[in-house]
């Protein structure tokens, strides 16, 4: 089969699945986000733009549901979590681009 065709009947093709709960999973699916990003050496402002950007859906969502003070608030923690202190510019002073 080639490599850029779907085959349904691969179990190692990657497929994506939305579980649904009635709990809210937005902190932990943020910190995940986060954390993830950060240990592949991305900085805070790198990460906040991924929040910024549709293309990447679930960070998104994060971001229309709880809003940019939130995932300000999350990437500072999870930076701490890490010992890793971080200042955020000032607004509009630097543009957030990846």
């Amino acid at each position: 089969m080639p490599k850029d065709e779907f085959d349904p009947d691969d179990p190692m093709e990657l497929c994506g699945v939305g579980l649904l709960t009635e709990e809210d999973t937005t902190d932990a699916m943020a910190e995940c986000f986060i954390e993830e990003f950060m240990r592949l050496g991305h900085s805070h402002t790198q990460i906040h733009a991924l929040f910024r950007n549709p293309f990447y859906i679930g960070m998104n969502m994060v971001m229309q549901n709880k809003g940019e003070v939130y995932v300000k608030e999350k990437i500072t923690e999870v930076f701490a979590r890490w010992g890793k202190v971080i200042t955020w510019p000032e607004q509009g002073a630097v543009p957030l681009t990846p």
